[in-house]
């Protein structure tokens, strides 16, 4: 659905993610961006995950980060945001975060802020020419926030100084504001990271339980290795010796390197259900291909936790958000392991 409201050179248009295919947020920011050209980029986000950062890598490309600076004012409240969405937005080139009042809420249990930070918006600026667009609307910057849930939004494009202080004066000021305020991000990420993995750390709440078997386990993907080329969401997952296990199979400890453990049946919400081979890779870690993200129902893999659960001979695979699995299934899981990278997995006890 997608409206349109001429004011002067001006042009009001609002929008809605509704099916694949149709506007977004992210798709505004770049479409946008080639009328704009900007060099100045200021997104202010309530929060950020890493599926975040990673789709609007993709969609930008590695051009933006080289001829845009961007500015990032991004909040933490409630731990949402994930510390590894920070250090990846943070190394890109010209990029600049702060963390709305940032040294405050590191200190406080859950993160709890004195006054909720909530905007979702983005000013590109093209600071010779006086052209400059927002976007603004319900999605934050996660991948479902800027291109897969069911949001709303509406964008405004300008070519003078006089029109950007007419229609968006007072709210650039404070954003502005906000901005001089806030936290340098190297001010405060240590310590956000140590309390964000003592506060949500999966193994600091799970228990070790006795199950005879396992009809719900999960694995955090981490940043998936783009194979399918850099301009396509990576579908190859890596797993910890002895997941296996978890698929019902029984890998001997001399299961030669390279080769076929068994084959896993996987169904998603979209699309149709696959079958996908479980092998041992020369890395001695499991791997498998999983559904190809754009044909059933995910825009990516990337900081996600994956969830397999047992359904009958096959496995339903859903994609979440940290926040997301934590309310669906953050009281029930236990058995929780971390891998080298840090990555952690574990079961659902139903």
């Amino acid at each position: 659905m997608i409206g349109g409201i001429e004011k002067g050179c001006e042009l009001v248009e609002v929008f809605a993610h509704a099916e694949d295919g149709s506007r977004n947020t992210l798709s505004e920011i770049s479409r946008l961006s080639a009328i704009v050209e900007p060099n100045h980029f200021f997104g202010c986000y309530a929060y950020a995950t890493q599926s975040g950062v990673y789709s609007f890598e993709q969609r930008m490309g590695d051009q933006f980060w080289d001829a845009v600076a961007t500015r990032w004012l991004l909040g933490i409240d409630y731990g949402r945001t994930q510390p590894e969405a920070l250090r990846r937005l943070s190394g890109k080139p010209n990029s600049e975060i702060r963390i709305h009042d940032g040294t405050w809420i590191i200190g406080r249990n859950g993160f709890i802020p004195r006054r909720d930070f909530h905007p979702k918006a983005a000013i590109l600026s093209n600071l010779e020419g006086g052209r400059a667009a927002v976007v603004v609307g319900s999605g934050n910057f996660s991948s479902n926030g800027l291109h897969r849930s069911i949001e709303a939004g509406s964008s405004l494009h300008m070519d003078s100084e006089a029109a950007q202080t007419e229609n968006i004066g007072q709210f650039r000021q404070v954003m502005e504001d906000l901005w001089e305020t806030a936290s340098p991000l190297n001010e405060v990420l240590t310590e956000y990271d140590e309390n964000w993995q003592e506060e949500f750390s999966w193994a600091s709440k799970a228990d070790e339980v006795d199950v005879d078997g396992t009809p719900i386990f999960w694995i955090e993907a981490g940043y998936v290795t783009q194979n399918r080329g850099p301009d396509r969401p990576g579908n190859q997952i890596d797993f910890p010796r002895g997941m296996n296990r978890f698929f019902g199979f029984n890998a001997p400890d001399n299961q030669p390197l390279n080769s076929v453990i068994g084959e896993v049946r996987m169904q998603t919400a979209v699309g149709d259900a696959i079958t996908r081979n479980l092998r041992l890779g020369n890395n001695s870690m499991e791997k498998m291909s999983l559904p190809i993200p754009e044909t059933h129902g995910f825009d990516n893999y990337d900081g996600k936790i994956l969830v397999f659960e047992r359904d009958g001979t096959a496995f339903n695979l859903y994609a979440l958000e940290n926040e997301d699995f934590s309310a669906a299934f953050g009281s029930k899981i236990a058995n929780v392991q971390s891998m080298g990278s840090g990555r952690q997995y574990g079961i659902v006890i139903t």
